[in-house]
């Protein structure tokens, strides 16, 4: 089946504005820039813009009614609004109205906005100036970045090293969307939702731990981090979704917990450098595409991923997907370089296997059992040496710098 790429996606759908009562179309030059507009039971709405003026002044009266709200996709795409001031009147701003606004950088919300909807402010990665009126009950600045009832983390506009607010509990969707020189985020305890594709588009964010408190993860919502070679998932994640990686073509150091118990559509489609995956038994459904399957161009059919071996149990979900997918199959998790089994690759393993090639060599019995000395062949060449523990210091280092 063919399929469309789209980053994206989410945000690209258009849903029609609905307006009651025969609404008036007009438009009017207001501070350099020609609105357009409609009235509706004495109320305006604004649905766009042309002109090429730097500063976006929505009046708070046009025709003797007022202004109280943007319509969805009114200004989204604008590539010349740099300050955008919204008056006291407005009541409302629609879905994706200022979406992809590439050189907004100032934002300020009247006294009583009490909705904005979705990624209204997505991708729009000059911003890094929200000020919003100390008389709204519903909206807030906090840290420099937009809040909504105080613990719902609306539009980030801060640092490249974000750490959220400690009393947090949502990212919304779009929150992150496309800021591309965000490095790192710190997560605090007190995260239980990350919306759909709060985190897209976020092409420097090297890697993610999702803490425990964290109990839903929306669709698409680390697509196309292309930098991240890293994921921990919390103890109460319960489901990975559809896209949820989708392009994170660095990723691989991914494991999955005990907790997951189903992987979506596309989960992790397209992340070419994970060689293998060990699947547990308490996942029981995993979707189209969902591991070891990339695509050649935007159009082309889903193939698999040269190398790339799915590892879980008889009879799980993981073994019907390698066989439906044509995927090779191994039994069992890949113990690899983990010679006394805590679960992690260490210079302490790479210590055992040389202390017993050291005593294989003058030729003395081993002390390894063989669970550990399978561990311990790196390159599954029959023997055990020096090969082995820098292969594994190698594996060991490279983890370090994820």
């Amino acid at each position: 089946m063919k399929r469309q790429i789209s980053a994206i996606a989410a945000v690209a759908v258009i849903i029609s504005a609905a307006f009651s009562a025969a609404p008036v179309c007009a438009e009017n030059i207001y501070e350099g820039f020609k609105l357009s507009y409609t009235i509706s039971n004495k109320e305006v709405s604004v649905t766009g813009c042309t002109g090429n003026d730097v500063l976006l002044q929505i009046p708070s009266e046009i025709e003797g009614c007022p202004v109280t709200s943007i319509a969805e996709n009114a200004f989204s795409g604008n590539e010349n609004i740099t300050v955008c001031m919204i008056p006291d009147s407005v009541k409302t701003i629609g879905a994706r109205a200022f979406s992809a606004c590439t050189e907004l950088t100032t934002i300020t919300l009247g006294s009583s906005v009490a909705k904005i909807g979705d990624y209204a402010f997505t991708a729009c990665p000059s911003l890094l100036y929200i000020d919003v009126s100390k008389k709204n009950p519903t909206y807030s600045n906090i840290n420099g970045c937009l809040y909504e009832n105080s613990d719902t983390l609306l539009l980030y506009a801060g640092d490249k090293d974000a750490e959220i607010y400690e009393k947090t509990t949502v990212i919304r969707k779009g929150a992150f969307f496309g800021k591309a020189d965000i490095t790192s985020v710190t997560l605090p305890n007190t995260v239980k939702t990350i919306d759909d594709h709060a985190f897209s588009g976020c092409l420097s964010l090297k890697k993610i731990t999702i803490p425990d408190s964290v109990t839903k993860l929306g669709k698409g919502c680390f697509m196309s981090c292309n930098a991240m070679q890293s994921v921990i998932f919390g103890k109460s994640v319960t489901e990975i979704p559809e896209n949820c990686f989708y392009c994170c073509t660095a990723l691989s150091d991914i494991s999955i917990p005990d907790n997951i118990t189903s992987i979506g559509d596309r989960a992790f489609y397209c992340c070419a450098d994970i060689s293998g995956i060990y699947i547990p038994p308490t996942v029981k459904s995993i979707g189209t595409d969902a591991v070891g399957k990339k695509y050649i161009s935007l159009n082309s059919d889903a193939i698999n991923i040269s190398g790339f071996q799915l590892r879980g149990e008889k009879g799980s979900a993981a073994e019907k997907y390698a066989s439906e997918q044509e995927i090779s199959f191994l039994t069992g998790k890949d113990t690899r370089g983990d010679v006394n089994g805590d679960g992690k690759i260490d210079s302490v393993d790479a210590s055992a296997v040389l202390a017993e090639y050291a005593l294989l060599s003058s030729g003395k019995k081993g002390k390894f059992t063989e669970e550990q000395s399978k561990a311990a062949d790196w390159n599954s060449d029959g023997n055990i040496d020096s090969v082995d523990a820098s292969a594994i210091l190698a594996e060991y280092a490279r983890v370090q710098t994820l």
